[in-house]
């Protein structure tokens, strides 16, 4: 029969299995899960930031501060074409629309346009265009690329935003007058002459923001302001659209209030549908960046997703909500994706439904003068465009401008690893691989292929995301020993099929194997550190095969082992370790294990661990932690919140060899000492940070029993699995020695 191992946690769903031959129901990869490809389309370039844009009769309207334009894959400085602060491009194509080339005197930053497409608006700082004035609005002809001659309001000072509904347009900024008659921030013209209308709301700050909903029912604006008709408005107004009143808006809510340390402003709106949508900048440490949804019949509040990172600009495309952000931690209050760390994700999308984060992972970089990536987005229906400060997409020179369509076959997955599978017992093969990340799917086929005739023995369907790649698992006795086989993985999206490389022959085992190594291999570790490279060696090899070599520092190598054959680790400084060079996002299924020694009355010390720091001390002394307290006791230690432990008997400093191991699944958490359970609890998720797996010392002075002295602690085979061993897999590691 043939083994296939499954968890809940990873998103393997749909699964049956037969004995002889492998039957699955599942429901199948999509090749687009999300809404639009990751992959950008061609699409002409600006020299510098893009900060609106409109889609309307076949064109992107593009404004921003740059003052030329150049073709996709063209180097700064070539190939460029002088464009300033306006220019438009073909809608299918990407290519620049040479016969619209308006002259501007300054700035664009809001573009919009007409419901019917036949008009296109503009805001900024610019005073003339073509020659006439324009004091910081305009409009032109989408048919002819002409200037509106009739249509001239005059602002004061700059217009930042514009939406247009029906025949009015209303627009936002940091104004005071509109045809030399007081309008505070915030006004509203026609659309077809420019007639200045009486629709006034005063706020006392500037306007970032402004969108209508689609039903014409109210007006939404968001800035930096705290009063709109003198009433306490924080940084978000619902707007009656005609007389300009103050709507009730319990869903604004949503926004906390400023305070010494943190203030927050609503920088983009998109209304669709029932539901209008916000995204929020702030300023300090842990300000609310994220997004929120209010029902516009109610005015109440959805939803809210915490993502740390200002977000930008927002714009819902094909049933999702697609995000221009800095986003650098969307793990903070539930929001559900990835931990501080791990990098910046400039591009993102957002259920409509409930906030949380969908499978759509392309990415910009950020650029200067705002350093902040996307800044604008606009849809024609079925693509986005994406303008900002970036000067990549996906890793290859983009600058300003970008677009993603819905065409496929979309982003393909990666390649799978070239699998490692060992064979340790009679008749049986064990195989353990990674996921991989396709950047528009996140849930993927995988096909376990047996032999150069590729035969299908295993099916999964599985979710990875670039943050979480679970592993999956397969063993196989469907084998004869003294057989020589190989496999290999594919994995399909729906669309595009990757195969991996064949893995090396394999000759199953006809007598169960005695060596340590090979049994802890087969078993799949995620990180296998021997510890048995010779003295002055300063790195450390990881025997998983899966590259997470580490860096000795303040240890003795060379000392006798646990293993026969292989030599250990042992501290000879207060601060010896030996970190990997690989990192992790928030572990939620993990085993961690080796074998430690350690002599006297006071001494312990940390054995193996997580940390959010790679070269010095972890924050809190990290978690997901085995350490020995001075009276010799084994503790585990995982932080949900709370100091979570397990803790063996005492005497383990005895100047023997102990096997320690702890395992921990979704809130199960497990000890283990020299093959046997010694403590069990169920606790809550483990904390959500970014970072190392470290052998040896961090400060532990903080948890329950922790600093003890730790110089003279010997350790070895160290190992961390992507999932909690079993207490017989626990026991056979043990016995193995």
């Amino acid at each position: 029969m043939k083994k296939r191992w499954l968890f809940a946690r990873l998103g393997i769903v749909g699964a049956l299995i037969a004995t002889s031959s492998v039957l699955v129901l599942a429901p199948p990869a999509q090749s687009i899960e999300a809404s639009l490809s990751a992959t950008s389309s061609p699409t002409w370039q600006t020299n510098a930031s893009v900060q609106g844009i409109a889609v309307a009769a076949g064109k992107a309207y593009v404004g921003g501060r740059f003052t030329s334009v150049r073709p996709p894959g063209a180097a700064v400085g070539t190939n460029e074409v002088a464009q300033a602060y306006l220019a438009a491009f073909d809608a299918t194509t990407g290519d620049l629309v040479t016969s619209f080339s308006p002259v501007l005197d300054g700035q664009v930053y809001a573009v919009a346009a007409s419901a019917d497409g036949s008009r296109i608006f503009i805001g900024g700082d610019f005073t003339t265009v073509n020659g006439v004035t324009r004091n910081r609005i305009a409009a032109f002809d989408t048919a002819t690329g002409a200037l509106v001659s009739n249509w001239k309001p005059s602002v004061s000072y700059r217009v930042k935003t514009i939406s247009v509904s029906g025949g009015t347009v209303y627009f936002g900024g940091s104004f005071g007058l509109v045809n030399n008659l007081e309008r505070l921030r915030l006004a509203a013209v026609t659309a077809d002459l420019g007639t200045l209308l009486p629709w006034a709301p005063a706020v006392n700050g500037d306007v970032y923001a402004v969108d209508v909903a689609d039903n014409g029912s109210k007006v939404y604006a968001g800035g930096q302001f705290s009063t709109v008709n003198g009433t306490n408005q924080n940084t978000v107004t619902s707007l009656d659209p005609v007389s300009g009143g103050v709507l009730p808006f319990p869903g604004a809510s949503a926004v906390p209030p400023p305070n010494g340390s943190c203030t927050t402003r609503v920088k983009a709106i998109d209304a669709s549908g029932d539901t209008v949508y916000f995204g929020n900048g702030g300023d300090g440490g842990g300000c609310f960046d994220g997004t929120w949804a209010v029902d516009i019949g109610t005015n109440t509040l959805k939803w809210k997703n915490q993502c740390l990172g200002a977000t930008e600009t927002i714009k819902v495309v094909n049933g999702w909500l697609y995000k221009g952000s800095h986003a650098h931690d969307c793990a903070n209050q539930g929001a559900g994706g990835f931990p501080q760390g791990f990098g910046y994700r400039f591009l993102l999308t957002e259920n409509l439904t409930d906030g949380s984060l969908g499978p759509w992972f392309p990415n910009t970089n950020a650029g200067p003068p705002t350093e902040v990536g996307p800044l604008a987005f606009a849809t024609g229906g079925d693509d986005l465009w994406v303008g900002g400060d970036f000067t990549t997409t996906n890793g290859v020179g983009q600058q300003g401008l970008t677009r993603f369509t819905n065409a496929g076959p979309g982003a393909a997955p990666a390649k799978p690893a070239k699998l490692l599978p060992y064979s340790v017992e009679p008749g049986v093969v064990q195989i353990h691989f990674p996921t991989v990340v396709d950047n528009d799917d996140s849930t993927l086929t995988y096909r376990l292929l047996k032999g150069f005739s590729n035969v299908t023995i295993a099916t999964w369907t599985a979710k990875s995301t670039p943050w979480d790649r679970p592993w999956l698992h397969f063993t196989d006795t469907a084998v004869t020993p003294g057989e020589v086989t190989n496999y290999r993985v594919e994995v399909t999206d729906g669309s595009t099929t990757i195969r991996g490389n064949y893995s090396d022959p394999l000759t199953v085992a006809s007598t169960p194997s005695t060596a340590y190594d090979q049994i802890i291999s087969s078993d799949g570790p995620q990180a296998y550190w021997r510890l048995g490279e010779a003295a002055g060696t300063t790195a450390s090899v990881d025997s998983s095969g899966q590259s997470n070599n580490g860096t000795y520092t303040g240890v003795t190598l060379g000392s006798t082992g646990a293993i026969a054959g292989n030599t250990a680790m042992t501290i000879s400084s207060s601060s010896g370790r030996m970190v990997g060079e690989k990192a992790y996002s928030m572990p939620q299924q993990f085993t961690v294990e080796a074998w430690v020694k350690q002599s006297g009355l006071f001494r312990g010390g940390r054995i193996i661990g997580f940390g959010n720091s790679k070269t010095g001390n972890s924050g809190g002394g990290g978690d997901r932690m085995l350490y020995m307290r001075t009276n010799g006791s084994i503790v585990f230690g995982v932080n949900d919140g709370a100091q979570r432990t397990l803790t063996s008997t005492s005497g383990k400093n005895n100047g023997q060899w102990h096997h320690v191991v702890g395992t921990y699944d979704n809130g199960a958490m497990k000890l283990y000492v020299d093959g046997a359970p010694a403590g069990s609890a169920t606790v809550g998720s483990a904390s959500l940070y970014y970072g190392w797996w470290r052998v040896g010392y961090d400060n532990t002075s903080a948890w329950p029993g922790g600093g003890a002295t730790q110089t003279g602690m010997g350790i070895d085979e160290a190992a961390v699995y992507p999932y909690a061993l079993s207490p017989a897999q626990v026991q056979a590691h043990y016995a193995a020695r």
